[in-house]
């Protein structure tokens, strides 16, 4: 019973104010800039890279919308939750970066004959 009421009364001198929706909102996509930011692999031509540049990206662009009040908060929410948590799938993934060119059956050039390359 003693540790209950403990518990109880810690919990009450501790207890702070619930976070308003907006203020979530707007914590949730600053704290997704910073983590898509501070990595030692942001920025480069990675596949890990791209996808971070891209998050810090679509983070700070909600960010001004949101500073603009061009949405709403509510909006955000519902657009843009769905989207950054695709990106850090992403960048979680641990999936290479594989750039396939497929190269045409018909060429685009016009083949010379006389030339004495060998190609």
């Amino acid at each position: 019973m003693r540790s209950l009421i403990f518990l109880f009364l810690v919990t009450m001198i501790y207890a702070k104010k619930p976070v308003t929706f907006e203020r979530f909102v707007e914590n949730y996509f600053l704290l997704s800039k910073s983590k898509m930011e501070n990595s030692p692999s942001a920025w480069q031509d990675t596949r890990e890279g791209y996808f971070r540049a891209y998050g810090a990206f679509k983070a700070d662009q909600v960010i001004d919308s949101l500073n603009l009040q061009a949405i709403s908060h509510y909006e955000a929410s519902i657009r843009h939750f769905k989207v950054m948590e695709g990106i850090r799938t992403e960048v979680f993934s641990g999936k290479i970066y594989d750039h396939l060119v497929n190269r045409p059956s018909r060429p685009n050039y016009n083949l010379n004959y006389f030339s004495s390359l060998k190609d």
